[in-house]
């Protein structure tokens, strides 16, 4: 209880959302803060689903109305910008999982907490189409790099209404598969499944959809839903063929503020 404390604490004074209004000032800079949550499975390859915190960081400056963020967009500011570009800083937040939380779980040992960190670039091939690439090393829970490629087609349907929706392809290297995928030969026993040491490559495959409603120019909220679907090496896994699903959604729920921090 106290960790789960510690964690809505966090979240709602370290959470933000990229997304940001036009203030007015094409250099000032803008931070929007939020607090937001998202069911998600509770383990990678679940069948199940729990309800998470979801902290996302960003500051940005410019004509912040022309930049989109999608919902499933990582934690970081966006920190240089040109006419139709712009890049910064990508972080993830990754969740501790415990065998005894869940029995499928059992025998396969721990993961701990952890983050992963890297950096982002998006281009924007039209005015209403942004193309979006991820690529981050993880820390603690594992030490794979793990990209995202997304594109996403956005734009308004009233004054107040707004939506976004695309592709996603994650990949990822053997170390972030066989964290949480794998079977050691000293799992097995224990666990009940076959050895499993999966390597690297496209871990999923999926799709975001997205409606912002504006209460004010600076107030806003978000719902999504997402779908992505395991692998490669991901979806052979015995721990999801067995004991879970390659089909993964989530939804998510998000309120912000917009602050105009000057130049």
């Amino acid at each position: 209880m106290r960790r789960l404390l510690g964690i809505g604490f966090i979240s709602l004074f370290a959470t933000t959302s990229l997304l940001a209004q036009d203030s007015g000032a094409s250099n000032n800079w803008n931070l929007t803060l939020g607090i937001g949550a998202r069911v998600t499975p509770q383990f990678m390859g679940s069948s199940e689903y729990s309800i998470r915190p979801r902290p996302v960081f960003g500051l940005s400056r410019g004509l912040t109305s022309r930049w989109h963020s999608a919902a499933d967009d990582a934690i970081g500011p966006g920190l240089i910008f040109g006419e139709n570009w712009r890049a910064g800083l990508s972080g993830a937040i990754l969740w501790e999982r415990r065998e005894s939380s869940d029995r499928r779980l059992r025998g396969l040992g721990n993961v701990p907490f952890g983050f992963e960190a890297g950096a982002f670039a998006e281009y924007y091939v039209l005015p209403w189409l942004r193309a979006r690439a991820d690529l981050r090393r993880g820390f603690l829970a594992h030490d794979a790099v793990r990209g995202e490629l997304k594109l996403d087609a956005f734009g308004s349907l009233t004054d107040k209404l707004s939506f976004g929706l695309g592709p996603r392809v994650v990949l990822a290297t053997a170390d972030f598969n066989r964290t949480y995928l794998g079977v050691t030969a000293a799992q097995v026993a224990a666990s009940g499944l076959p050895a499993y040491r999966p390597k690297g490559g496209v871990e999923s495959i999926g799709f975001l959809t997205q409606a912002t409603y504006a209460w004010t120019p600076r107030l806003r909220t978000t719902v999504s839903a997402e779908y992505r679907q395991l692998v490669g090496d991901a979806g052979r896994a015995p721990l999801v063929r067995q004991r879970g699903s390659r089909d993964q959604f989530s939804f998510g729920l998000a309120t912000s503020y917009t602050f105009d921090l000057g130049r």
